[in-house]
């Protein structure tokens, strides 16, 4: 999966209207909320990614996302 449709993905699991782009601030997200994020991480322990609920706290931006999915995320 490249990162254009993981992104995609993620605005499909957050129920996001508009499109989610690399570089864009995560706060932006109006999904972006307490429910967003563990459905989230949902999503990246689906792709095989370990991650925590205290690390996607502190994200910012969609490529710090993109980074945090790892090798399920390539491009």
């Amino acid at each position: 999966m490249d990162s254009a449709a993981f992104l995609a993905k993620v605005a499909e699991v957050l129920d996001y209207d508009g499109e989610i782009v690399r570089g864009q601030k995560l706060e932006d997200i109006d999904m972006w909320d307490s429910l967003g994020i563990l459905s989230i991480v949902e999503l990246l322990e689906e792709l095989g990614a370990e991650v925590d609920i205290d690390t996607i706290n502190d994200l910012k931006t969609t490529d710090e996302l993109i980074a945090l999915a790892g090798e399920a995320v390539s491009g």
